[in-house]
């Protein structure tokens, strides 16, 4: 009877671990009416740092890049920076760029008050709401290792119950996205 006891209570061990890994897959929406489809080469050309000098797409390719849509009027944006930061500490196999329509002088204030620790492609208007339309902030964009397009998402969906991403929100969306473009 002991046998059959520890048989059942295995399988209920198993079954409920199961409900677990099927509740904790998460479906992301990508940002509605994004200019680029997955697979095509991000146009990291032109994007300058807040101190005019170019960002060099060799700097960032070579790991995924994960791209942070922020502007200084978003306060989840400002929310996001240190668990942005603490990511960074946490992966390396990631790299990190912020692309904000803010003019250089605003970004340049806006990196020094929050503490971002990665570069930062500013007064890109042009690129965020012409060419890529993005309507809201805070979003992500994940590119593989050559630049292309893996997937989108708004910041909100990566997190706590408050509407905030999180750095375990963050990290499921960057593993789920990665084992996704790894098959």
């Amino acid at each position: 009877m002991r046998t059959f006891a520890k048989v059942i209570a295995t399988a209920i061990f198993f079954a409920g671990s199961l409900r677990v890994v099927h509740a904790t897959e998460v479906e992301y929406k990508a940002l509605p009416n994004f200019g680029l489809a997955a697979g095509v080469r991000f146009p990291l050309e032109s994007l300058v740092d807040p101190g005019g000098s170019e960002i060099s797409a060799d700097r960032l390719l070579g790991k995924a890049v994960l791209i942070n849509f922020y502007t200084k009027y978003c306060a989840p944006c400002i929310k996001e920076v240190p668990k942005l930061n603490r990511v960074m500490e946490r992966r390396s196999d990631i790299n990190v760029l912020a692309i904000t329509p803010d003019g250089r002088a605003d970004a340049q204030s806006y990196v020094k008050q929050y503490g971002l620790n990665w570069p930062v492609a500013a007064d890109a208007a042009a690129l965020l709401s012409k060419r890529l339309n993005v309507e809201a902030f805070p979003g992500f964009a994940l590119l593989d290792a050559k630049g292309r397009l893996l997937a989108t998402v708004y910041a909100n969906q990566l997190g706590g119950d408050d509407g905030h991403a999180t750095v375990e929100g963050i990290e499921a969306w960057l593993n789920a996205q990665l084992r996704k473009a790894a098959k």
